[in-house]
């Protein structure tokens, strides 16, 4: 396999890589380090070419091309073989449940819920996604079926549910939602995460960042961040209703998957451990 990285970047990310700024930055810095060659091709240009791949945030083409993705903080990414967060390494990894310095969950708690009201406001947050109406292969059941199964499991809380800002619903969609007893659709989001007692959602990341928060979440689909959740799918609906009730050593748990395992794009090891992680995925550096 010949030493060239083709790495697949818009201009402004492009723009980083050239002058050695950020993740972009070192991992061009690592592979020339390395003595390969590097050539650009616009994000969403066709995989071709010999040698190795990188991709931004899209599908992986073939087994020397891997996606870099942005690990949901600012400034964390990972390097995987594939864009599927519920495939990363990390989901099937064990987390060791070692304590981990609780600055780190105090420090993010501060940056995203600057100025809400934590509480437990009696309510389910449910932040939905796409498909409302279809169950997709890494889920438990389709969006409809989990605020319907979520009512039956908890009878006395309500849900506040939102809809994700990016996506395009269809009216049937929409319709299937009205009506719903103990079931409003409200705007906005972190301000009803900070006051929920519990997130149930498929896999959106705002369960993980109510872990900053210490809030309990049930989850309805594969995903990465699942070893402090209760997953529907390794637990059943009753089991993992229950489960979420209890303890979790949220703090450890996200010292854990972002400084220990993501990619920070800052720091004095951060070049060396990008380098790391391309010769764990079998780049010859």
């Amino acid at each position: 396999m010949k030493r060239v990285l083709w790495f697949y970047l818009d201009d402004n990310r492009r723009a980083l890589a050239e002058t050695g700024q950020g993740i972009f930055g070192a991992v061009v810095t690592a592979v020339k380090a390395a003595g390969w060659q590097v050539f650009y091709r616009g994000q969403h240009a066709d995989i071709e070419g010999d040698g190795f791949h990188l991709v931004y945030n899209r599908a992986v083409e073939g087994p020397f091309c891997f996606s870099l993705r942005r690990c949901y903080l600012q400034k964390y990414y990972r390097i995987e073989a594939t864009n599927d967060r519920w495939d990363w390494d990390v989901a099937g990894l064990t987390f060791p449940g070692k304590p981990g310095p609780a600055w780190f969950q105090r420090y993010w708690a501060e940056r995203l819920f600057r100025g809400e009201t934590i509480g437990q406001g009696g309510y389910i947050f449910m932040p939905l996604q796409g498909k409302l109406l279809q169950r997709r292969h890494f889920q438990a059941a389709s969006p409809v079926e989990m605020i319907k199964a979520t009512l039956d499991a908890d009878p006395q809380r309500r849900i506040i549910a939102t809809l994700h800002p990016r996506e395009t619903y269809t009216e049937a969609e929409l319709a299937a939602l009205r009506g719903i007893e103990r079931f409003e659709l409200v705007t906005g989001s972190m301000a009803w995460l900070a006051g929920c007692d519990y997130v149930v959602t498929e896999n959106s990341s705002l369960a993980l960042q109510g872990f900053f928060l210490n809030k309990p979440a049930v989850l309805f689909a594969r995903i990465d961040f699942h070893h402090v959740a209760a997953s529907v799918g390794q637990l059943g609906v009753a089991g993992a209703f229950v489960a979420v009730h209890r303890p979790q050593a949220y703090a450890d748990y996200l010292f854990w998957f972002f400084k220990k395992q993501a990619l920070c794009e800052v720091g004095d090891d951060s070049l060396a451990r990008v380098a790391d992680r391309l010769r764990t995925l079998g780049w010859p550096l």
